[in-house]
């Protein structure tokens, strides 16, 4: 796991800010929040992380505990709690070390998130995991990105392109099973009823039907959850709509 800290101020005064760590959908890497670090950074200290087996030097770890590489990283960076701030595959690892280590997390902001247990909707999952298991990772990616998830960023070619550059710097080893994800429980639900930290649920109102419903889900069941919807947005809100996107985040922060 790699990890990159943004901020404006001193060093002093940049870790005396309240800290936001920002964690990526799959097949991303922390690149997906260019535009969150550059409004956020004034006001926060601003760390984004490359979660285990994404990002262009990512290796093959095995079965792998995101958490795990999280809380490492906020020991390093010497941070004892933080607003987490996390997209689709990123949300579940946000959620699942929130349930693991409440007392290190100030809030959850989730967008588009996923929700272990439940059904992705994700058509081209099984085609890049064949693609991928045969060696065409390039082909995979393309096919991964052409998957009704991502229509709301087709719409626009220049953040199509440069969400399709990401892409296509993971390895894909997910999809051949060299790295995996551990979680401490993969049905999560009746925990979240006692995961008592404010939260904010996001979703842009184009995102496909399963990912909806996995918000809404963890809007109802988080005790302390704000339901918001970007319109004209897709599964990728925040890069596709980021002032509307950041101005609900940076509202719920201010209320906290």
């Amino acid at each position: 796991m790699t990890m990159t800290s943004e901020a404006k101020p001193s060093d002093v005064d940049r870790a005396q800010q309240p800290a936001l760590v920002l964690l990526h959908g799959f097949a991303l890497d922390s690149r997906m929040w260019r535009r969150q670090v550059e409004a956020f950074s004034a006001e926060y200290r601003v760390v984004t992380l490359n979660l285990p087996g994404f990002g262009p030097q990512a290796r093959e770890l095995g079965e792998v505990d995101a958490s795990v590489g999280v809380l490492r990283a906020l020991d390093v960076a010497r941070i004892d709690r933080a607003h987490f701030i996390a997209n689709s595959f990123g949300a579940a690892v946000a959620t699942d070390f929130a349930l693991q280590h409440p007392e290190r997390v100030r809030s959850l902001t989730l967008s588009g998130p996923l929700l272990l247990g439940r059904r992705t909707g994700i058509e081209a999952w099984a085609r890049c995991v064949a693609l991928a298991s045969e060696g065409d990772r390039a082909t995979a990616a393309e096919i991964w990105l052409d998957d009704p998830l991502f229509e709301g960023l087709r719409n626009d070619e220049e953040l199509f392109e440069e969400l399709r550059q990401i892409v296509l710097d993971y390895g894909g080893h997910h999809w051949t099973g060299r790295v995996s994800a551990k979680w401490s429980d993969p049905d999560p639900v009746p925990s979240l009823r006692k995961l008592d930290v404010p939260a904010l649920v996001i979703s842009g109102e184009m995102d496909i039907p399963s990912f909806m419903l996995m918000a809404e889900a963890y809007a109802r069941t988080l005790p302390r959850a704000r339901r918001e919807i970007v319109q004209n947005a897709g599964h990728l809100a925040n890069v596709e709509r980021p002032m509307q996107w950041n101005a609900l985040l940076r509202d719920f922060l201010r209320d906290i």
